[in-house]
């Protein structure tokens, strides 16, 4: 939320994305989330980066409260086709970051899971922007989102029960009893 005084994961996470991308391929003139590779004095090459998806992660529930999410990032790597050997570069850049991303793992500093690299492909001739020509290199992260429910509790259970099958679940939450001198 704007008002809310730490950073959000996706703050944080696209933030470590770019200053990777950045470290590691200094050749790229641009590298940038959401900008427009049609807008007006764009620098090539460039890296031009998006969060284009959020779907449900495979872990559904961590008990965090949290939303297991999986976040799919595209990398557009955008070179002028004036320059010779342009064909080459492009393929050589978008092969090369996705083969570093797989390498790489994880981003530093964010949270996340493992980085998935989905593909490295052409982007369609059709709506390539005159001079411009485009590979588009596509990874996953599964993440969680929103506010963990154990940190107020320092990460500890305040109190544990238990209870034996049958009687377990919401249904049969009275017979649980507490487990004596395990609390913090």
């Amino acid at each position: 939320m704007a008002t809310d005084s730490q950073p959000s994961t996706l703050d944080v996470l696209h933030a470590a994305v770019e200053a990777a991308i950045r470290a590691r391929f200094p050749g790229f003139a641009t590298v940038e989330f959401y900008r427009d590779a049609s807008a007006e004095g764009l620098a090539t090459p460039a890296c031009l980066l998006a969060l284009t998806r959020c779907d449900r992660g495979k872990d559904n529930d961590d008990g965090s409260g949290q939303l297991q999410a999986m976040l799919r990032f595209e990398a557009r790597i955008v070179v002028a086709t004036a320059n010779a050997g342009t064909a080459l570069q492009l393929r050589n850049s978008a092969v090369g970051l996705a083969t570093w991303l797989h390498q790489l793992g994880r981003f530093p500093g964010a949270p996340s899971g493992a980085i998935e690299v989905i593909a490295a492909l052409p982007e369609d001739a059709a709506t390539a922007q005159p001079g411009l020509r485009t590979w588009v290199v596509e990874w996953a992260l599964p993440v969680a989102l929103g506010s963990n429910s154990w940190e107020d509790t320092g990460g500890v259970v305040p109190q544990a029960f238990y209870s034996f099958v049958p009687e377990i679940g919401r249904d049969h939450q009275a017979r649980y009893q507490p487990i004596e001198g395990a609390a913090p």
